[in-house]
């Protein structure tokens, strides 16, 4: 896993009215001890998954860092960024976790999405099917070029079509002057799903999130292709991609819950890196059918999270040129657009 990750590297942010993020950190956490006594303030939260590299808003609900900051999180399971994005725009959920790109898409489209915090780099796992992999000639230590030109011609299995995966892959596959029109892909949801079509031959490869692209290769199911989770695509390398996300026009009359729904999240990335081995426990908590030690290998050395809510210009910066990449058509938003401020 790479070891160094610009997610981590956060220069101090002023807000309006003159404060910097670690100021309203600061602010929040004094509100958060006021109002420990009072009624906690509801809000809903879209979810895609409890994968490892969504972990961070779990942990806030599970250490109680939500309660402490008087937020009383709901956290509702949706079938990808296809419905965590129309979901935050109608405003039946105040909060949503999604990648980047798409929230990004939908502001292009004027949806008034903002950015509230990243959570994780990108996660794909791109892995083939075993017996396609030694037809080709293709092992885990094949060149890494010669293991994307392999996937030219064969299905790929994405959780949902014109979702953040589909997008990473894509980005993959140009990177490596391959069209995206090349190689076909289908949605399939859950993750356990594609680990079974790829067991039976149903599908050539899929391109699930960590660590279920580890879980296939463990059970013998397929051959690694790219491990971007694990840093092994170069252009990918430690740009926000999982993010949490607010409705800006709720956030616009809510601006007390979004500081404290941040400062939970920091805690819970404060909690991440200094006890890896109880997060990986609480991933296998969450997915006891991935083995404990996937788990471990997944969390690995944190290097995959972040460890503070904001996201910087050159952050924006490194999200938008991965969506250029992708084929999204983000260029028009701005930083003021994209990222949430008080």
């Amino acid at each position: 896993m790479n070891a160094t990750n610009p997610a981590r590297i956060a220069a101090p942010r002023r807000c309006k009215g003159g404060l910097t993020a670690a100021a309203l950190f600061a602010v929040a956490m004094l509100a958060g001890q006021a109002r420990a006594a009072a009624p906690l303030q509801p809000v809903t939260i879209a979810v895609t998954t409890t994968n490892v590299q969504l972990l961070l808003p779990q942990i806030a609900e599970t250490q109680g860092f939500f309660a402490r900051h008087g937020i009383k999180a709901t956290l509702t399971m949706v079938k990808g960024d296809a419905v965590s994005v129309p979901a935050l725009v109608s405003g039946s959920v105040q909060f949503a976790v999604m990648t980047a790109t798409p929230a990004l898409v939908a502001d292009a489209k004027g949806a008034q999405i903002r950015i509230v915090s990243p959570l994780s780099t990108y996660p794909q796992q791109i892995v083939m099917r075993t017996a396609l992999a030694k037809q080709l000639g293709i092992t885990a230590a094949s060149p890494l070029a010669s293991k994307i030109a392999a996937l030219k011609g064969h299905t790929v299995a994405v959780m949902d079509v014109g979702g953040g995966l589909q997008y990473q892959l894509q980005a993959v596959l140009i990177s490596h002057g391959i069209a995206p029109s090349a190689v076909p892909v289908i949605g399939m949801a859950p993750y356990s799903a594609e680990l079974i079509a790829l067991q039976r031959g149903a599908v050539d490869v899929i391109a699930p999130a960590v660590p279920f692209g580890q879980l296939a290769v463990a059970k013998g199911y397929g051959v690694m292709i790219a491990n971007i989770w694990g840093g092994e695509v170069p252009e990918l390398r430690g740009t926000p991609f999982e993010v949490m996300s607010v409705n800006q026009k709720w956030a616009a009359t809510h601006a007390p819950t979004v500081i404290a729904v941040q400062a939970a999240l920091q805690e819970a990335m404060t909690y991440l890196h200094a006890h890896l081995a109880a997060t990986a426990g609480l991933a296998h908590k969450l997915q006891p059918f991935v083995p404990a030690a996937v788990q471990t290998a997944a969390v690995g050395t944190g290097a995959g999270f972040p460890t503070g809510t904001t996201i910087t210009q050159t952050q924006f910066a490194a999200m938008q040129s991965f969506a250029k990449l992708s084929g999204a058509k983000t260029a028009t938003v701005t930083y003021q657009q994209a990222i949430w401020s008080h």
